[in-house]
């Protein structure tokens, strides 16, 4: 086991899984500079660690996963510039974004404004009954738009992400799950962390960089970062967009591995080389 701090988060990897746990429980696990910069650090260490195939991000406290930008370190900023002076921290968020290993999000109690963003960065969600989700920004003249996260919103239906987007409003974990924000439901925290472990050893059946490379190909689709060159089709612009890393995976040790593995009725012993 290896267990790590990055200023107001932890970081522990056990069984190649990395559990990442944001400790602001005083202002709800607000997006301070303390914690922006340590989860930039920890999916950091998530991306450099070959050893890493999973990682589980959740908030410590039961009150929150995250609520958002930390509002009151904001006022502290310099105001007399524009919107006030940009926080001098690392983009944990973009980070998470960045990396191409199956991140869970694990929410217990509010995912609100950024959040709910950082939760939506994440491959999937499980949260307790008792969560709440929102983007409450509109209510305090806020825009967070066109970010890889509010992409992502096209997880779920236009209508229910309008809503989310424009109200402020809060919504239950159970409407969550219904319009498929939320993957899996779980009754308390207990039940949510073994249901993340089981979700993050399923993942682990799979060969790593092909997981890393399918994973791209998804964000690729969302948003590619190059535009589509005249006369080529957007499959055939994908696949050029995702090659290096398919290659990769084609011409790795553990290409052969799955089918040997299958032939001789064993579980196959992956490389991620």
């Amino acid at each position: 086991m290896v267990s790590k701090t990055f200023e107001l988060v932890s970081y522990e990897k056990n069984n190649r899984i990395a559990w990442i746990t944001i400790n602001n429980e005083e202002r709800m696990n607000a997006l301070s500079t303390g914690v922006q910069n340590g989860l930039y650090d920890s999916f950091d260490e998530v991306i450099n660690d070959d050893d890493v195939l999973v990682a589980i991000l959740t908030g410590a406290g039961g009150r929150a996963f995250c609520a958002g930008a930390d509002l009151k370190e904001m006022t502290e900023r310099d105001q007399t510039i524009g919107q006030g002076a940009a926080q001098e921290a690392k983009n944990g968020l973009s980070h998470a974004t960045n990396c191409k290993k199956p991140i869970i999000a694990c929410i217990d109690g509010f995912a609100l404004a950024g959040g709910m963003q950082l939760s939506a960065r994440c491959d999937f969600r499980i949260a307790t009954e008792k969560s709440r989700f929102g983007m409450p920004e509109p209510l305090r003249s806020l825009t967070p738009i066109n970010l890889m996260d509010t992409l992502e919103m096209g997880f779920v239906p236009l209508g229910e992400a309008m809503w989310i987007i424009l109200s402020g409003a809060h919504i239950t974990a159970q409407r969550a799950h219904e319009i498929g924000f939320v993957q899996w439901l779980a009754e308390d925290r207990d039940a949510m962390m073994a249901m993340a472990e089981e979700r993050a050893e399923t993942l682990k059946l799979c060969a790593p960089l092909a997981v890393q490379a399918l994973k791209n190909g998804v964000h690729l689709n969302m948003n590619p970062p190059e535009p589509q060159p005249a006369g080529v089709s957007y499959l055939n612009h994908l696949r050029n967009l995702n090659a290096e890393l398919q290659e990769k995976v084609a011409n790795s040790e553990d290409r052969m591995e799955g089918p040997k593995a299958f032939a001789e009725k064993r579980a196959p012993n992956w490389q991620g080389r």
